[in-house]
């Protein structure tokens, strides 16, 4: 883990935090399975043996070599993956494979996958946002001209002569039914304040400004993984890394 970059830690417990991380995480609160003791058992036990699942593909069977060179600590390996890459790059590809606990490909994949679909449902909700705003925003325009017309046609009662007020108002008693439909088409039935239609623009507006914040950080992530698979597809055309390197039997 050192040779990705990580700090570790010894003490009561092991730990290990990577460059960008705060804390350092302990290895006991990964479960019983990541315990120090567990471990080295594994470690001692799988040490030399040779055993690649012949049921994988080349990509899975590379990936398990690249995550073995780590959780290992197999240096050669590690630095014929950072020649290759530069060393920079090789930590910052563990760094976050490690921190998102994606050490088996199946996981690595499933990432991904998760990742291309939040970037999608964010631009949906984009959309969506944007189509609600537009929508209140014409609820608003509505709502501020019915309250005009409401306000000329209540003004008839008291008119000296309601005939003749409405024949100069007649426009404005027209606008006031087409104005009345269309906010029924809407589903409004009741008016609502001008605070209240402002309120629901603004959560709305708040709420596009997250959503465009938080897909700008899922396209780094997907940024970060093309990175990681177009690293893995080098070395799958290089033939400087031999898929048939010694790897254990369980990969941690």
């Amino acid at each position: 883990m050192q040779l990705a970059g990580y700090e570790v830690r010894q003490g009561k417990h092991l730990s290990f935090r990577a460059p960008e991380q705060k804390n350092f995480t302990y290895m006991k609160s990964l479960g019983s399975y990541y315990s120090e003791e567990n471990v080295r058992i594994r470690l001692a036990k799988n040490r030399g043996k040779v055993k690649t699942p012949k049921h994988l593909s080349r990509e899975a069977r590379l990936y398990i070599n690249i995550t073995t060179y780590v959780t290992t600590g197999n240096r050669e390996g590690f630095e014929r993956w950072a020649k290759l890459n530069n060393l920079k790059e090789a930590a910052r590809t563990f760094n976050y494979l490690s921190e998102n606990n994606l050490l088996n490909y199946e996981d690595f994949q499933q990432h991904v996958s998760d990742v291309d679909a939040s970037v999608k449902a964010a631009e949906q909700r984009i959309v969506q946002i944007n189509s609600e705003l537009s929508t209140q925003k014409i609820i608003q325009k509505h709502c501020d001209s019915y309250r005009l017309c409401r306000k000329v046609i209540e003004d008839a009662k008291s008119a000296p002569n309601p005939t003749a007020y409405r024949s100069r108002h007649q426009a404005e008693y027209q606008l006031h039914d087409s104005l009345k439909k269309e906010l029924q088409d809407f589903g409004i039935t009741k008016i609502p304040s001008s605070e209240k239609i402002q309120k629901r623009i603004d959560n709305l507006v708040s709420e596009k400004v997250s959503t465009i914040r938080e897909k700008q950080e899922l396209r780094k992530k997907q940024l970060t993984l093309d990175i990681i698979q177009q690293n893995f597809s080098a070395l799958l055309n290089t033939q400087n890394i031999a898929l048939s390197h010694p790897l254990p039997e369980e990969t941690l």
